[in-house]
């Protein structure tokens, strides 16, 4: 049976959603609703559950089931508690897999990291169609991700899998033969040194052009990238050089085939591809040649994967 999935995808200021079939295609109907970071938890889930009856109402195929529900932070997947999170302090503490579900008279709620749900979306029906293995990668102010293998969300036994902007590139001085320079900067705020996300991300990137002497305005700094062979070219090279090393090592790790690169900075791939390229081919172990592509579902792919994930409950 074709069933309709929902998923909600809890952003900084939008809870966005949506219905699709469980065979896939264009989404049934989309919608979204305000999330206010100084409203109490309850009133967030009264409005997410407000939220999914309206989507249940637009999309006119009958009640849904269960509900997918992607959100940013770290949780008790057992009990749906959110334990952490930057930009939902007013959720820390509560169930939202509870809240949500009482709020709409008791049916199913699954929750997941947004990182894991939007490479699930991706996998699915955007950069990874056809395809059973992905890992996205996020450029932002950090460096998120998910993992996907052999059709299904790779979280780990302790949930933690996929936060592949804590993968170490440069390693710390120490006397190895390998070690960089010591420089400050490197020191990711996970308290380990010289991550990915320290090197890659849309604000190491910023902090790295400065440096360099060259605009630290990242749309300035790509289109003279693109435009000149000079210190913009250099350095996007050089940063894609370093987010080479990261995908080679999870070619290494999950001989997986294809990488999203999703994000702000993510948009900047088609200038930062040839160092990437060229890295992986000097680092990656066996024969497989991945490919390397932007993620084609941009903000819906989150609610698209938590849906997903809904439906392949037990």
């Amino acid at each position: 049976m074709d069933q309709p999935l929902m998923g909600l995808d809890f952003g900084g200021t939008t809870i966005k959603g949506g219905v699709i079939r469980a065979s896939g295609g264009p989404p049934v109907c989309m919608d979204s609703a305000p999330f206010d970071e100084a409203a109490p938890a309850h009133e967030i889930y009264r409005r997410a559950a407000e939220l999914a009856r309206r989507l249940e109402d637009k999309a006119g195929l009958g009640p849904i089931q269960g509900l997918g529900v992607g959100c940013a932070g770290l949780f008790n997947r057992a009990t749906g508690e959110v334990l952490a999170s930057a930009n939902m302090k007013n959720l820390v503490g509560t169930s939202l897999s509870e809240g949500v579900s009482k709020a709409l008279g008791g049916r199913p709620v699954v929750i997941e990291n947004d990182a894991n749900v939007a490479a699930y979306g991706e996998q699915w029906l955007g950069a990874g169609l056809h395809e059973r293995d992905l890992v996205l990668l996020t450029l932002g102010t950090g460096v998120g991700g998910g993992i996907v293998l052999d059709d299904h969300l790779f979280i780990g036994p302790g949930g933690s899998a996929g936060e592949v902007g804590h993968m170490v590139i440069v390693q710390r001085p120490g006397g190895s033969e390998y070690d960089a320079p010591y420089f400050p900067e490197l020191q990711c705020s996970c308290g380990s040194y010289g991550c990915l996300e320290r090197l890659v991300s849309a604000t190491a990137a910023m902090r790295r052009a400065k440096a360099a002497g060259v605009t630290p305005n990242l749309p300035e700094l790509c289109r003279l990238g693109r435009e000149q062979d000079g210190k913009e070219r250099a350095l996007l090279h050089q940063i894609g050089r370093d987010l080479g090393a990261g995908l080679a090592t999870l070619v290494t790790l999950f001989d997986v085939n294809v990488f999203a690169i999703g994000g702000g900075f993510g948009a900047a791939l088609d200038v930062l591809k040839p160092g990437v390229m060229e890295a992986m081919a000097e680092r990656r172990y066996g024969t497989l040649e991945p490919t390397v592509v932007e993620a084609t579902l941009g903000s819906d792919a989150g609610w698209i994967g938590a849906a997903r994930l809904s439906g392949r409950q037990p």
